[in-house]
């Protein structure tokens, strides 16, 4: 639904979509509200009323962000605002916000025309790696000797050393092994961008940019590392998504 004139409610706003893009008709916006287009030019802001603004921030509102956002890209490409962009009701979207960015965003838009974000998260299976290093570990293998049978309190300390030992191996482990899984993927990406590891045992989080000719061979990839890597590693991958990682701050 499109609709350009000014309103006095407070605006929820998701991301910038070209101006003959359609929306998702059975996904809700934030607290309930009705997803709408103010459009400028070429370019349409995608937005819905906001009921208060007090209690936005809750994670079923960040739920909801990402659900519409990913809706859309899965059939016309979209330009992610940030969670939590909020804009007063006397604020002229159009007029304020598109009109200043409308031929960065046509641009954008078209560059990112044809393809989808794809996120690939690989973590070391803790149990697994932890017994390879106390095979090859003799302080690792005494450590743990001394704390089978204990309490936590009991062989804090042993612990503490132990998980040391087995947090600097990953480390050590991780930029070859990263190395060869992103080597895999990059002849398919449009476009890459490695994340920082959110924990110890994350090997690499990527985000890819596919073109929607080579998803299915993609997948086909991704499933064939995590069969080969199945006895230590743990792949996710999640997407289609919205180009988070790919498009423009706005």
């Amino acid at each position: 639904m499109s609709e350009d004139t000014a309103v006095d409610s407070d605006r929820y706003l998701y991301g910038i979509v070209l101006t003959d893009s359609g929306l998702p008709s059975r996904i809700d916006g934030v607290q309930a509200g009705q997803l709408l287009t103010v459009s400028f030019g070429k370019v349409a802001a995608v937005v819905s009323d906001l009921v208060e603004t007090e209690v936005l921030g809750t994670p079923d509102d960040l739920g909801t962000h990402i659900e519409v956002l990913d809706g859309i890209a899965t059939t016309q490409p979209v330009l992610p605002l940030t969670f939590g962009t909020v804009v007063p009701g006397e604020t002229d979207i159009a007029g304020e916000i598109l009109a200043p960015l409308e031929a960065e965003c046509i641009d954008a838009l078209e560059k990112l025309s044809g393809h989808a974000q794809f996120t690939l998260l690989a973590r070391y299976d803790r149990d697994t790696v932890l017994g390879e290093i106390i095979l090859d570990n003799p302080e690792a293998a005494e450590l743990r000797g001394m704390i089978v049978g204990t309490s936590e309190d009991e062989t804090r300390t042993e612990r503490n050393r132990l998980g040391e030992i087995v947090v600097k191996t990953m480390e050590s482990w991780k930029p070859s092994e990263a190395s060869t899984i992103l080597e895999q993927l990059r002849p398919l990406a449009a476009d890459m961008c490695e994340r920082e590891a959110g924990q110890a045992e994350d090997v690499t989080e990527v985000a890819v940019l596919l073109s929607q000719k080579v998803i299915p061979k993609f997948n086909d990839v991704v499933n064939s590392l995590a069969e080969a890597n199945q006895e230590r590693l743990r792949f996710r991958l999640v997407g289609p998504q919205a180009p988070y990682d790919f498009a423009p701050e706005i």
